[in-house]
């Protein structure tokens, strides 16, 4: 039996109308989040701006696998910036934000559009090697207040793990000491997935990996925004008092082999490693790390049955036995005593990736908070939140 999803406006009320909203960027997570809105009567499509010319008049629908809509996607900037929308859901490539993304979005905000980001605003107060190139929080929160417009980020992760569940699991515990949140991904059927493999450093010399390639720096408007989070959540602490200290590895393949139209040759990295630590001071408070691997990638032919894979899920893990391509391992260290936990997201039936699905349920569930809210930025608060109780009512 599946149950239905409760109603997205808070409980006890009902909106009026649909929220109206408009995709920007329906690549993967993008047309996901058209898929699930069109399927949702909470919400209605009036947009989505493409960047592909092939694209442009296309009908929305169709452009994302599903019924037509009857609206036309556009490449026309202008056009996508004045409809008439309660909420702009921003799903762009990494790339997009050293391009002058933030000047797009602050039009957005100063049009009174309110804005979801999967990318690049889960923390706007998060200094890194970007800040010089982009527009000041500052700038960004006038934004919104002159349109009376509210900016949030929100996805998978950053967001889900950690912000919800790992400082969730954080509540229970009289003092928190480290946290550490290990993300394992198979990315063989990864596709253009922040450029490709090639672009995220598989197949590439593993000596020739650090914390200054792509990747890693771009890591950092994800992982460095998450890690400003954490500090905040635990501590109060600005974002400006923590330190990220970021490592990139490569694990090589013990023989060539093809993933998609990637050759991984011998010795390259078929494995990556991506470690974000933060610290306040001299105190080591929070460490995230990336473990993508390629599973069809062979390995150790000498000492294996054929076909074995090159699976790096991470070092001293708490728990043994993986068995999804998708996993994430939370340890939280303090007082009274440790907590972990481990989830696996399986691989369902449907034709998308399931953090892809997981993502879209995230943007959608904060868009009535975003749209009701006064104008700002708005980030993930885990509570303790409380609500009368609507099932026990007076005669």
């Amino acid at each position: 039996m599946t149950l239905p999803r409760p109603a997205t406006a808070e409980p006890g009320s009902a909106p009026t109308r649909p929220y109206r909203i408009a995709v920007w960027g329906p690549g993967e997570v993008g047309g996901a989040v058209i898929r699930a809105a069109v399927a949702d009567p909470a919400f209605e499509v009036v947009g989505a701006l493409v960047h592909n010319p092939k694209k442009d008049g296309k009908d929305i629908g169709e452009l994302v696998r599903t019924d037509p809509i009857g609206i036309a996607a556009t490449r026309d900037r202008e056009a996508f910036k004045e409809l008439d929308v309660d909420c702009v859901v921003l799903t762009p490539a990494p790339a997009a934000v050293i391009k002058g993304l933030d000047d797009d979005v602050i039009d957005l905000l100063e049009s009174g559009k309110n804005v979801v980001a999967t990318a690049a605003y889960h923390n706007v107060s998060m200094p890194n090697w970007l800040s010089p190139f982009r527009k000041s929080p500052q700038r960004m929160l006038e934004a919104c207040r002159t349109g009376g417009a509210t900016l949030h980020g929100t996805g998978v992760h950053p967001t889900f793990i950690v912000e919800r569940v790992a400082m969730t699991m954080a509540k229970a515990m009289s003092s928190v000491s480290h946290v550490r949140s290990v993300e394992a991904v198979d990315f063989s059927r990864a596709g253009s997935m922040w450029g490709g493999l090639e672009a995220l450093g598989f197949g590439a010399d593993p000596d020739s990996l650090s914390a200054e390639s792509p990747v890693a720096r771009g890591g950092d408007i994800y992982y460095g925004d998450l890690t400003g989070n954490v500090a905040h959540a635990l501590y109060g602490a600005d974002s400006a008092e923590v330190r990220v200290e970021t490592s990139l590895r490569g694990l090589p393949a013990e023989r060539d082999a093809q993933v998609g139209a990637t050759t991984i040759r011998k010795g390259t990295a078929a494995a990556l490693h991506l470690t974000h630590r933060g610290y306040l001071g001299d105190d080591h408070f929070f460490t995230n790390e990336e473990c993508w691997y390629l599973a069809s990638v062979p390995t150790r032919p000498a000492r294996s049955a054929p076909g074995a894979e090159l699976v790096y899920r991470g070092d001293d893990l708490p728990f043994g036995g993986f068995t999804s391509p998708i996993a994430y391992t939370l340890v939280i260290s303090g007082e009274p005593a440790e907590m972990r936990t481990q989830l696996e997201f399986g691989i369902g039936s449907g034709h998308t990736n399931p953090i892809t699905t997981a993502s879209v349920r995230a943007v959608l569930d904060a868009v009535p908070a975003v749209v009701e809210a006064e104008p700002g930025i708005l980030v993930d608060d885990v509570g303790p939140h409380y609500r009368h109780d609507d099932r026990v009512r007076l005669p």
